[in-house]
């Protein structure tokens, strides 16, 4: 596909599955020209819609696009300032030219003598409704504010501090943006049972008078998008958090993940970025700490993660921040918290922090976390994750507390930066013993439902002795490279290093109640040690940054959980290639499991179905 900018021509070949979104894309910045093949760029259509397709995909330098859109936009301002001196107010169309203005060398115009009629025969209100509600597309912004000074009612929502909550009062009883708040009233969400998926309702906004409303801080973003709709002023009076506090920085960012933060900031500091595992999302949260330079709450799932966060921020921010978990209540403006520890003491810490960080942010509509989410006052919301679809339909929570998706880069993307590796996935399978399914025929026909007879396959299935076997084979194979051994159950964990260490391979069990984690992580670098076993202890953001090698043995059917381990061997070093094995036992459960959270790694190269040794 070719297009082409000022004089310049840019060629990239699109994959063929790809050729369709890309072509929209580009259409809706280009005309095309079938004399050359070529779709040229068109600054008017660029000025509505956006050019990012441009650069990111074929390339073309950015000055070469503003300079180009800078000439257009001068041109436009000049007719517009001819039309304004005409008694004329006008703009660029980006849309259906609608009543009550009309298309005039293609610009949308109408004169302020006809406002001021549309004034006195329709009322004020609706004359602002009839024509600023009009306006779809480029501007200038003092034309703008000139127009609204004929209508002499105030449009303003005021948002104002009730303590635990906020009030939105509207200057009137705005029918349009009354019911758009309605909406927003009530959201729903999932409560799974073992017998049943409830569907349950959460109130979000109480109607406090004709035109008023009370609501928690995080809604401030949607009135804000919701005022901005609807033509309103925002008035906001709510007393946020606000204190300063001094950083120094100390790294730098690739390109992405800058991308990644510039978007969360013109999206007014909410929002949520979703990277891949490794891509380095501490980074952002980083950058977005460093930028605001407010308090800040970082919340995370474990302990590990709060000390990886503290440290970098100590490291790379020049602050040592506070520490709030099950042990030490610490807390300082910079503060690293554990979910389950903040939302117990979400009454004394809510209004403490101006910016709340959600790191793994898909742990945050579990019913114990969005009590943080929902009940706190920080105005500035970052949500971090790799995989925040959740498995109980819950993830429209996500977005609605921490902001919707602002930045996703994916896997294939980052591979072709160089940034993550590529991933060589083989799913090997192994049968039950004879005895494994003798035993497991008996405690079938004694289970007494469905449920219990699921959980009996399942155990037989995951925990297949022949799993072993295989593990310390594809230890051979691996031989000195950095290798995570992803269980289900601790008793196979463990049984795996003890027989991997009557080999002599150079292995440690690292699980629930392991209290020498650092030691471990240091002797996995320094490579002491070269193989860690482990349970879902790892599967959620612990930073192993030299792992190359990862074997499931044994794990859930969950998509997140699958992409979380793979995500622990991809990050990208030169000429790495990471290998990730799958242990499958034939003919049970497990073949479903595997299937169900392979789904999860679409993003990821699978260069082979399978391995034979």
């Amino acid at each position: 596909m070719r297009v082409k900018v000022a004089d310049r021509v840019f060629e990239k070949s699109v994959p063929d599955e790809k050729f369709q979104t890309i072509k929209e894309r580009v259409k809706s910045v280009c005309k095309f020209d079938p004399s050359t093949r070529t779709w040229v760029f068109d600054p008017r259509r660029a000025l509505c819609r956006g050019w990012r397709v441009l650069t990111e995909f074929f390339k073309v330098p950015e000055e070469f696009i503003k300079r180009e859109i800078e000439s257009f936009r001068e041109r436009i301002d000049k007719q517009l300032e001819e039309k304004l001196r005409r008694g004329e107010f006008a703009f660029l169309p980006c849309g259906e030219v609608k009543p009550p203005f009309r298309l005039e060398g293609g610009l949308a115009v109408i004169n302020l003598d006809e406002i001021t009629k549309l004034i006195s025969s329709e009322g004020p209100l609706k004359a602002y409704d009839l024509v600023v509600g009009s306006i779809n597309g480029y501007y200038i912004e003092d034309h703008l504010k000139k127009l609204e000074s004929l209508f002499s009612t105030k449009k303003e929502i005021v948002l104002k501090d009730k303590g635990r909550s906020m009030i939105i009062e509207l200057p009137y009883l705005d029918e349009g943006i009354v019911s758009s708040l309605e909406l927003m009233s009530k959201v729903k969400y999932y409560v799974r049972t073992l017998k049943e998926v409830q569907v349950k309702e959460l109130t979000v906004l109480r109607r406090r008078g004709p035109s008023a409303f009370e609501g928690p801080f995080f809604i401030h973003h949607r009135i804000r998008d919701l005022a901005k709709r609807y033509g309103y002023k925002l008035k906001d009076e709510v007393n946020w958090p606000d204190e300063d506090v001094p950083l120094f920085k100390d790294f730098s960012l690739y390109h992405f993940q800058k991308r990644a933060v510039d978007s969360w900031e013109e999206n007014g500091r909410f929002g949520t970025v979703v990277m891949p595992t490794g891509a380095g999302k501490t980074y952002v949260g980083l950058e977005a700490i460093f930028r605001t330079s407010k308090s800040t709450l970082i919340c995370v799932v474990t302990e590990e993660l709060a000390k990886q966060w503290s440290d970098i921020i100590t490291e790379k921010l020049a602050y040592r921040p506070g520490m709030f978990s099950g042990k030490k209540k610490e807390v300082k403006p910079i503060t690293v918290g554990i979910y389950n520890s903040v939302a117990k003491h979400i009454d004394n810490l809510y209004d403490r922090f101006a910016l709340i960080i959600f790191d793994e942010v898909h742990h945050v509509p579990a019913s114990t976390f969005k009590e943080v989410a929902f009940r706190a006052k920080a105005k500035y919301r970052l949500g971090l994750s790799a995989t925040p679809e959740r498995t109980d339909g819950n993830h429209h929570l996500i977005f609605l507390t921490s902001g919707d998706i602002v930045y996703k880069v994916n896997y294939e993307e980052l591979l072709g930066m160089g940034f993550l590796a590529p991933v060589r996935h083989h799913v090997i399978y192994v049968e039950l013993s004879d005895d494994e399914k003798k035993h497991m025929s008996r405690e079938l026909m004694m289970a007494r439902s469905d449920e219990e007879r699921r959980l009996v396959e399942k155990k037989y299935a995951l925990k297949a002795k022949a799993k072993i076997d295989k593990v310390l084979e594809l230890l051979e194979e691996a031989k000195d490279r950095k290798v995570l051994i992803f269980t289900e159950y601790i008793d196979q964990a463990e049984e795996i290093c003890k027989r991997a260490k009557e080999k002599d391979y150079k292995i440690s069990l690292l699980i629930g109640r392991t209290a020498n984690r650092a030691e471990i992580f240091d002797g996995f670098r320094r490579g002491d040690v070269n193989i860690i076993a482990t349970t879902r202890v790892l599967d959620e953001g612990i930073d192993v940054p030299d792992a190359d090698v990862a074997i499931i043995v044994s794990g859930s059917g969950s998509k997140r959980q699958m992409a979380q381990r793979v995500g622990r061997v991809i990050r990208g070093t030169p000429g790495k290639v990471a290998d990730v094995y799958e242990i499958v036992t034939k003919g049970t459960i497990e073949e479903r499991l595997s299937k169900m959270r392979r789904r999860g790694l679409p993003f990821y190269r699978s260069k082979s179905k399978g391995a034979k040794f």
